[in-house]
């Protein structure tokens, strides 16, 4: 059955292309130029869609499209046979399936009676809503404007994921904590002396001050280096793959969950162990806590939380949060497809 694909929304409207299931059974669909309809679309995909005859009638196939194929409103996950009437949506292009004798009248200037009279804004019955002149404006573009939305929430997904890759990476470069040790105000006066003697031979804050850093590749610095590289690579597979799967929201989210965990595991272990260490009774009954509070009145320690720490939470928070939105896209655009 010989048909026009005519172009009624987006770049290219008003044109129209013949199918032949004689001399070419199967036409290619996308931005390339060897396509056989190229559309001047940039959210259509090199090779988009394929539209060939299966003997009986016309079907379209999406060839794994970033975007994705519309048939009616509905994305296809298949082979989906079309009928006249049929639109068609590839990016922000809408083509519907005509007869090719309607779209040969369509150059052709109305009658100046038929303007008037509005004759047509009328629908043939015997050809449904093939007429585009038939069709409401706005359910012409209904796909065009339902997609958007669903576009620019997977877009600021990835957005937070790249955000969260940066994070990481940088975190586990950085220092992490600051360690810092002082001899108590009190016992400065006392030990002025020994002081004096000291800082001639290594410093005049050597005795009083002692500060280190502890980086992020001395502890969990790796895993969440190995958290970035991971992400990254899933990043890169789910822009340039498949964006309707759910993989990469899953990898995700066993990525921040696995990092966040050993992390907050191991604090609870500390806080454990320290716990149990205070109740430790040394030689001549001397409990380790008591060992503690001595020292404690001879030296002032503090730890800071600096500014690798500080990146690398925000990093696993918001790979935490995209890879919530990134699974609940998913399993939105799953069921837009199944409707």
């Amino acid at each position: 059955m010989k048909a026009l694909l005519v172009l009624q929304e987006g770049p290219g409207a008003g044109s129209a292309h013949p199918l032949n299931p004689r001399t070419q059974p199967v036409t290619s669909v996308g931005r390339s130029s060897k396509c056989d309809i190229r559309l001047n679309d940039q959210r259509a995909s090199r090779h988009h869609c394929d539209i060939w005859w299966n003997g009986h009638a016309w079907e379209v196939t999406d060839q794994g499209s970033t975007n994705g194929t519309y048939l009616n409103g509905v994305q296809i996950q298949g082979p989906r046979e079309l009928r006249l009437g049929d639109r068609i949506t590839v990016g922000e292009t809408t083509m519907v399936l005509r007869e090719p004798t309607s779209q040969a009248a369509a150059p052709m200037a109305p009658p100046v009676g038929r303007q008037l009279s509005g004759v047509a804004g009328r629908v043939d019955p015997s050809r449904g809503n093939s007429d585009p002149d038939s069709l409401p404006r706005s359910k012409a573009s209904e796909t065009a404007r339902g997609r958007p939305g669903l576009a620019a929430a997977y877009w600021v997904i990835q957005a937070l994921v790249a955000a969260s890759i940066a994070c990481l990476s940088a975190g586990a470069f950085l220092p992490w904590l600051q360690v810092t040790g002082s001899l108590a105000q009190d016992l400065q006066p006392l030990l002025q002396g020994l002081a004096n003697v000291v800082a001639v031979l290594s410093g005049q804050d050597s005795i009083f001050n002692v500060s280190q850093q502890i980086g992020g590749l001395e502890g969990y610095g790796k895993l969440t280096l190995l958290v970035a590289i991971v992400s990254t690579i899933v990043l890169v597979v789910d822009i340039f793959a498949h964006r309707r799967s759910a993989i990469s929201g899953i990898v995700y989210l066993l990525c921040s969950l696995m990092a966040g965990g050993a992390i907050a595991f191991d604090l609870v272990n500390y806080y454990r162990f320290y716990s149990q260490m205070k109740d430790l009774t040394l030689l001549f009954g001397i409990h380790l806590e008591e060992v503690v509070e001595v020292f404690d009145q001879f030296m002032d320690v503090s730890i800071t939380p600096l500014i690798g720490l500080v990146l690398t939470g925000i990093g696993l928070a918001l790979l935490l949060v995209g890879a919530v939105g990134r699974l609940s896209l998913a399993f939105l655009d799953q069921g837009r497809s199944q409707t």
